[in-house]
């Protein structure tokens, strides 16, 4: 797949904002395409970082829970 053109970000803004009923006018439409952009390709070098099963974070500690009580003490 090959990396989105700056007016097909802008095609994808603008379609978006009309689904959801945002107002963007062309300016504002443009600088949030350029973001939408920036972080597209941050993205892509997380993406692209060589990551082994040693690399995924540790699961949440969960302490066991108590063992049941003896209701016949």
């Amino acid at each position: 797949m090959s990396d989105p053109t700056d007016e097909d970000l802008l095609a994808y803004v603008q379609a978006t904002a009309g689904l959801l009923g945002l107002p963007l006018d062309a300016v504002r439409a443009r600088a949030v395409a350029v973001h939408l952009g920036r972080t597209a390709a941050i993205a892509r070098v997380f993406d692209a970082a060589p990551l082994g099963p040693g690399d995924e974070p540790a699961e949440l500690f969960r302490p066991a829970p108590f063992p049941p009580r003896d209701l016949q003490e």
